[in-house]
């Protein structure tokens, strides 16, 4: 009698041995797949919770907001805005402060701003906002986050502010609401 394996159940160990790699192989890429993913989204909602704790604590602070709000984000003769310009609440009553998303890089830029009679290089008396024949000049632009699709605001008294960012093929929605101290 001799000793050893027959040619079927070499072909029978090597397809179960062939089942189990691609079992193992198949779980790995799946894993890796959920990790990427939870990776970006943690990124996301790092960008958003920066981005949002920066501006709501800013808007609190304020004493004046220039942008016009309309009332409801729904009404299609008055759509929210896609930025806010508003008093800065810590520094003297002629700086003020402009959150935008870039249409190119898809960032939120914080604006700082004055408003000046003059162009902004000659610039050294600051006005009101709403002063006659004033120019807005930047005096620093910053940015504060990135993958942003849109950003808009809306409300009065309360300030709703609605934040969409994505990253590759994740998107995830924001909305806050920001009641300012000083209106």
């Amino acid at each position: 009698m001799s000793k050893g394996f027959t040619l079927v159940e070499v072909l029978v160990a090597m397809a179960i041995f062939l089942i189990a790699v691609i079992l193992i192989f198949s779980i790995y890429l799946t894993s890796q797949k959920f990790y990427r993913t939870t990776e970006i989204k943690a990124e996301i909602l790092q960008n958003a919770r920066v981005i949002l704790e920066r501006m709501t604590r800013e808007l609190r602070q304020t004493q004046d907001i220039v942008t016009v709000l309309p009332q409801a984000p729904d009404n299609p003769d008055s759509p929210p805005m896609s930025e806010i310009e508003f008093q800065d609440g810590h520094s003297p009553d002629y700086y003020y402060i402009r959150y935008y998303v870039s249409t190119t890089t898809g960032e939120i830029i914080r604006e700082y701003k004055v408003y000046c009679l003059d162009v902004c290089e000659a610039c050294s008396t600051y006005f009101k906002w709403d002063a006659p024949q004033v120019y807005g000049c930047s005096l620093e632009n910053r940015v504060v986050g990135e993958f942003a699709q849109e950003m808009k605001f809306w409300g009065a008294g309360i300030i709703n502010v609605s934040l969409k960012l994505q990253k590759i093929n994740e998107e995830i929605d924001f909305q806050t609401n920001v009641f300012s101290r000083n209106f």
